[in-house]
């Protein structure tokens, strides 16, 4: 048994085949399908793929330690996993709201000022979504301040943390009409350079602090009063949210993934 948010489903089988479907949550059917493999004791699926009345749309294998493999090139999350998409992600990508220019003034002169010997600015990324799923939108900043030290951070050093004009790495919530400050990271080890607000997730692309240039990609799930970042996504790529299982919540994905 399979749970895709709350709709159960049951599959199994060598070849590509649904044992059951049931109508997802915009009005979708979807199905789960297994190939198992060649030895007979293992009770663990070779591999997995999503379906829907369409046909599938992602699938996912299993490598020798009988781990789920990462995805070597376009990558989706769906319910905690990566993915590989079997159909082109940009089809179903959901073009994300922009913060508007005085929202972008208030972010400059609020969250991220700008100093006088740092070129451009503070402002690594910016972006609108419902990323803490309670309906509302919030917005998304990652941005440089002076480095402070704290419990967490002292624990290595500051060269871990801070880039060559000596600012360390945030990401924060805020309330968009005001500005208010819902959650903020504390000190990140690698910054987020580019990100896309998805529906209760942030689909994100990870910096170094003193060389320029996506490194890794992922994405982080909210948590009751947090993020959880997954497991990150060697090489370059874009963030983006997409609707690929049409059930009009959007997944972080990662198009044109390069892990050389």
């Amino acid at each position: 048994m399979w749970l895709r948010r709350g709709v159960p489903f049951l599959a199994s089988g060598a070849l590509l085949w649904a044992a059951a479907l049931y109508p997802g949550a915009a009005g979708s059917a979807v199905a789960l399908a297994q190939s198992r493999p060649a030895t007979d004791d293992s009770l663990l699926p070779a591999s997995e793929t999503l379906v829907d009345e369409d046909g599938p749309y992602a699938t996912r294998t299993r490598g020798p330690d009988g781990r789920w493999l990462l995805p070597s090139g376009d990558a989706v999350r769906i319910d905690e996993a990566w993915w590989t998409p079997l159909r082109p992600l940009t089809e179903y990508e959901v073009e994300p709201a922009r913060p508007d220019q005085a929202t972008l003034r208030r972010v400059r002169a609020e969250v991220a000022p700008a100093a006088t010997r740092r070129l451009p600015d503070r402002l690594d990324a910016i972006a609108l979504g419902d990323v803490t799923a309670d309906g509302r939108t919030d917005l998304v900043v990652s941005f440089r301040r002076p480095f402070r030290h704290t419990l967490i951070n002292s624990t290595r050093p500051r060269r871990a943390w801070v880039d060559a004009y000596g600012d360390s790495a945030h990401l924060g919530l805020y309330r968009p009409d005001d500005g208010y400050r819902i959650w903020v990271a504390g000190t990140l080890v690698a910054p987020v350079v580019e990100l896309a607000a998805c529906d209760g997730a942030l689909a994100v692309a990870y910096g170094r602090h003193r060389r320029s240039g996506v490194v890794e990609t992922g994405a982080w799930r909210w948590i009751v009063f947090g993020f959880l970042p997954t497991t990150p996504l060697p090489g370059t790529g874009t963030p983006i949210c997409v609707d690929i299982d049409g059930d009009g919540l959007t997944e972080p994905a990662i198009v044109e993934r390069s892990e050389a």
